[in-house]
């Protein structure tokens, strides 16, 4: 029981780190999800620690069923997408359901069984409801991909049809840093507000460099509440300029052309520069 206690114990842990992870991609649904989780396995901590006094099973436990999966130490906010974050907690919930199945099917007593049966069943509906949510992420990252496999498409033809994907592409970039810039200059959060107005400069000069005209736009980018809290200008700047970089790296490998794959890498390098700075910046003020 002691083990079983333990594993609820770190699958609480890890649900409130990706909850704080899907905050900062900007994932609000799926964050929520991963809190709402993280309070369930609280109550199975509560539930299974009065049960140390309890014989423990019989028998060797087999393997996979004890440790969870940790997310991995290099894993960046960025990088874990939230199918890649529910796929992690499918696979903590199921391992989570064959512990707890374990422990019934070989309970020493009868009120023993009860519960493990019944925190079993608990987790088994913890599995249905992250595997809906995974079907839901899959669908919206493949939509995702459809649009940028279209630019990607249309860039590696020529330098000029690059130059004109990795335009819209950048407009879009300063569209949202120039809008985030105001909102933070609107909550009062001038070091932040003052870091994105210089980024959003050093875009408008390459996108005038691109031949690409840009007139700025006053559209709000709060999230969908209204409200611009740290997460959300997280996820709001770092998002168009991670699928940019992707975008661009793909031209670059993949086109024939000598001239489309230099000015691709040329602009992948600046890219990545300003991506570096966000990260640095945002997740030190966050």
């Amino acid at each position: 029981m002691a083990l079983a206690e333990a594993q609820e114990r770190r699958a609480a842990m890890r649900y409130d780190q990706l909850a704080a992870l899907m905050d900062r991609f900007g994932s609000r649904e799926t964050a929520a999800l991963f809190r709402r989780l993280a309070a369930m396995e609280r109550e199975h901590v509560e539930a299974l620690a009065g049960w140390g006094g309890s014989a423990a099973p019989q028998g060797k436990i087999p393997d996979g069923m004890g440790e969870g999966t940790a997310i991995d130490s290099d894993e960046v906010p960025a990088s874990l997408t939230p199918y890649r974050a529910l796929a992690i907690a499918v696979r903590n919930e199921e391992r989570a359901f064959s512990l707890l199945t374990y422990v019934a099917a070989h309970a020493g007593t009868s009120e023993i069984r009860a519960r493990a049966e019944a925190l079993a069943l608990e987790e088994l509906q913890h599995v249905a409801l992250l595997r809906a949510q995974r079907r839901r992420a899959f669908h919206v990252e493949r939509h995702d991909a459809r649009d940028h496999e279209r630019d990607i498409e249309a860039a590696i033809r020529s330098t000029a049809d690059l130059r004109k994907v990795a335009g819209k592409l950048l407009s879009r970039v300063l569209e949202t840093h120039e809008g985030l810039a105001r909102e933070l200059v609107a909550i009062g959060d001038q070091r932040r507000a003052g870091m994105m107005s210089r980024l959003a400069a050093d875009e408008l000069a390459e996108v005038r460099r691109l031949g690409i005209r840009y007139s700025g736009s006053e559209a709000q980018t709060a999230g969908k509440d209204g409200t611009t809290g740290s997460a959300a200008p997280y996820s709001d700047a770092m998002r168009p300029v991670e699928d940019m970089v992707d975008i661009l790296l793909a031209v670059a490998e993949r086109s024939k052309d000598e001239g489309v794959v230099r000015e691709a890498q040329r602009l992948s390098g600046l890219v990545i520069t300003w991506l570096a700075e966000l990260r640095a910046y945002l997740e030190a003020t966050a």
